[in-house]
């Protein structure tokens, strides 16, 4: 997936971007079966903190500006959501991204993999929002998504998205799992941290199984931006409130090159690794055909039935 820049707009404003259109966006008897999203009131209920702004840097390099509970760096009480699970795609520019960022396509959370069917767990304590295919109204859309739902349902492509479960963390932030193959939690779920929450999948636009983890801030002042060909074509916003580096608050873990680098104070603790040996012919860098990974709500390529329009 991939990370957007968003501007400052309220809590309500966020959460009237779908509004009500999840009630006739056309469920499958399939996707019905996995939960349904709860109405923005629902979800208006959810704490809120009076906190004021804190600066603070994030991992892509940019100062951001967050007027919800807790500064990134001091957020508690994160888990992995895969066991071990390894980054298959980190937070930040890459050329497989569908956000725009300081000018550079950008990816919006942080993918890693275990194997196909593994469990998913909760990464903190929280309350469900989503945990289906209908997840739009939580996904932090600066302005309206109905033609864009309304799209979904006279195309006939609400099957090809992928199940996506979001969570209220209870810290001022919002937790995203996409790709899921199946969820075992509903909207309105007290959950914990650890607790398993779905399975790992390849639903949507994915090339193998994992899990897309994001997290973000509903009243974050800053913005990501839409690819603007992706944004006319699906009709889509044109900006998401801005996430910041899930490696940011999960546990720290030695073995995963990107945290080093993020964080350099907890990584002097770790033993010093081999340098690795120069292979004699270095491959050709070649992208692969299909994209690694992809917003969750951009229909999969390759797809007879879920091809956006050119």
């Amino acid at each position: 997936m991939i990370a957007i820049v968003v501007g400052g707009l309220l809590f309500s404003s966020v959460l009237a971007a779908g509004g009500g259109s999840t009630a006739s966006s056309g469920l499958s008897p399939e996707d019905a079966t996995l939960s349904a999203s709860p109405s923005s009131s629902d979800a208006a209920q959810s704490p809120i903190s009076s906190a004021t702004p804190a600066a603070l840097t994030v991992g892509s390099g940019q100062t951001s500006r967050y007027a919800g509970y807790v500064p990134a760096p001091l957020l508690t009480g994160y888990v992995w959501p895969l066991t071990n699970g390894r980054v298959t795609l980190p937070f930040g520019p890459t050329s497989w991204g569908e956000l725009i960022v300081n000018g550079q396509l950008f990816h919006d959370g942080v993918d890693m993999a275990t194997t196909c069917g593994d469990k998913v767990h909760a990464a903190h304590d929280g309350v469900v929002l989503a945990a289906s295919r209908h997840y739009d109204d939580y996904m932090g859309w600066v302005g309206d998504v109905t033609p864009y739902l309304d799209l979904l349902t006279r195309k006939g492509w609400w099957n090809s998205l992928p199940i996506v479960i979001v969570i209220d963390d209870g810290d001022g932030y919002w937790s995203i799992y996409a790709h899921e193959s199946a969820v075992t939690v509903k909207p309105g779920q007290q959950v914990t941290a650890g607790q398993v929450i779905g399975y790992e999948g390849a639903t949507g636009n994915a090339s193998g199984c994992h899990v897309h983890f994001g997290l973000f801030s509903p009243r974050e002042t800053d913005e990501f931006q839409l690819e603007p060909s992706i944004a006319k074509r699906l009709l889509l916003p044109a900006y998401e409130i801005a996430r910041i580096n899930p490696l940011l608050v999960l546990p720290f873990r030695c073995d995963v090159e990107e945290m080093r680098a993020l964080r350099p104070a907890e990584a002097a603790a770790c033993p010093v690794l081999p340098s690795p040996i120069p292979a004699a012919k270095p491959e050709p860098t070649t992208k692969p055909t299909v994209l690694p990974t992809s917003s969750p709500t951009a229909p999969p390529s390759g797809t007879a039935t879920a091809t956006p329009p050119s």
